[in-house]
């Protein structure tokens, strides 16, 4: 069986982190390799009952993120995950729970972010209709040493590094 490998990509709101998954996504389909996408936003969407954004609704969630992440890279599938995950200690546990693990943080200035604010998530929470909003109201802890770092959604020099990274971590143990 082939072997799994967990993406996780971070990064601030509006970053661009859901755009890059897409085109990694992309890129793996049009090399016939297995894979999904566990978009945070999909899967918040689809739990039952919806966790909150409070700080242990957060760690709940991120948990069972990766615990998906987990079951689905065991299986032998490239699992995508973008999701903020502002802070290590989610992504570090979620590094733990899976074998094989790539992070890519999307690395983009603040400024741009909420420029970008496509769901309006930045003017909500300047307006206090949102609060615990990463890079607004709360921090954001950028990875210490990402595999790989991307200038954006579209930054496709990224995204080849990330195939080659996949190519290199699925290789058979010998």
């Amino acid at each position: 069986m082939s072997r799994g490998v967990v993406i996780w990509i971070t990064g601030l709101p509006s970053s661009g982190k859901s755009t890059f998954a897409a085109h990694l996504r992309e890129q793996l389909v049009t090399l016939g390799v297995a894979s999904c996408v566990l978009d945070s936003d999909a899967v918040r969407a689809a739990l039952v009952p919806a966790p909150g954004y409070d700080e242990i609704a957060r760690d709940h969630f991120y948990d069972t993120l990766a615990r998906l992440a987990a079951l689905l890279e065991a299986q032998g599938l490239i699992v995508v995950v973008p999701a903020t995950a502002h802070r290590r200690a989610y992504r570090d546990r979620a590094r733990r729970r899976v074998e094989r693990w790539i992070e890519v943080f999307v690395d983009v200035p603040p400024e741009e972010c909420r420029a970008r604010d496509a769901k309006g998530l930045y003017a909500a929470s300047a307006a206090g209709r949102v609060s615990a909003l990463p890079g607004a109201d709360i921090g954001y802890e950028p990875p210490l040493a990402p595999d790989v770092v991307a200038r954006g959604g579209h930054d496709l020099d990224a995204v080849s590094r990330v195939i080659s990274q996949i190519a290199e971590t699925r290789r058979p143990a010998r």
